[in-house]
């Protein structure tokens, strides 16, 4: 699974490829190492109703292709939208 990533300009791409293995073309070296951190880093959510809600397990964005996936929708709370990297239509919002 590869995308390409935005912020009003094309910033670059990733591409997740194993476990523990993210791909990243990012030109910027500032932005890279953000990219990287951000993939590697465990995520983890609340669910359930509010009163007693329950801690979902931690993953890392690099961990699977389903938590990558995951990871590209938390990108939006940074500003940045991404595409499939073989779609040709416009930059999904995030």
């Amino acid at each position: 699974m590869k995308i390409e990533i935005y912020n009003g300009e094309h910033v670059g791409t990733a591409e997740w490829q194993a476990p523990g293995r993210v791909a990243l073309e990012v030109p910027d070296p500032e932005r890279r190492s953000w990219f990287e951190s951000f993939f590697a880093t465990e995520d983890s959510t609340l669910d359930g109703p509010v009163e007693c809600a329950s801690m979902t397990g931690a993953e890392r964005g690099d961990s699977s292709e389903e938590a990558f996936a995951r990871a590209l929708y938390r990108l939006g709370f940074y500003s940045y939208k991404f595409r499939d990297a073989a779609s040709h239509g416009g930059a999904r919002d995030t």
